[in-house]
């Protein structure tokens, strides 16, 4: 199976550097266009059976932007699990603020803040992928998401440290899953 991994556009919390989580930001302009290029990179070099698609507005902004350009006709599943990891209250705060090594670990501060811990998303992504493995190995999927969610499923599919992979707004990751 074909895995096309493709973080949502650029919104303004991304361009400000500030934490996104659950919330249901928009993209910006920028991140309107990244989709676009997206989309007509994606009808140059793939024919994608299956869609899923976080249900989170950037998501889906990115995606309706994605299909202005590579227009299809299969099916399109929205999945809360591949929705971004939930922050908690550290949702519009400057991400420099955030301990980011702290955060991924299971707490009582962390629990009280709502943030979602790493191991719990690693259970969400890992249901995720095992769901697609029904999907067959002829098929093509474009999964569209967040940040913590695609480096979480790439460092799943690829054995790396979640902390060496680094994901652009709207870039197209691919990947071959057995």
């Amino acid at each position: 199976m074909k895995l096309i991994l493709i973080r949502h556009g650029e919104t303004e919390e991304n361009a400000n550097h500030i934490v996104g989580g659950l919330d249901n930001s928009k993209l910006n302009k920028k991140g309107i266009e990244q989709a676009k290029k997206a989309g007509k990179e994606l009808k140059e070099k793939y024919k994608i059976d299956m869609i899923f698609c976080s249900p989170l507005e950037r998501c889906v902004e990115t995606l309706e932007n994605i299909l202005d350009e590579y227009p299809f006709d299969g099916q399109i599943f929205m999945s809360k699990l591949i929705e971004e990891r939930d922050f908690g209250e550290y949702v519009g705060m400057e991400d420099v603020m955030v301990d980011w090594e702290d955060i991924n670990k299971i707490n009582k501060i962390n629990r009280e803040m709502g943030v979602e811990s790493l191991p719990e998303l690693e259970k969400r992504i890992n249901l995720f992928l095992e769901d697609l493995k029904l999907e067959g190995d002829d098929s093509t999927i474009l999964v569209v998401s967040h940040d913590w969610v695609i480096r979480v499923m790439a460092s799943k599919i690829t054995g790396k440290d979640i902390d060496e992979i680094k994901v652009e707004n709207a870039k197209i990751n691919e990947f071959e899953i057995k």
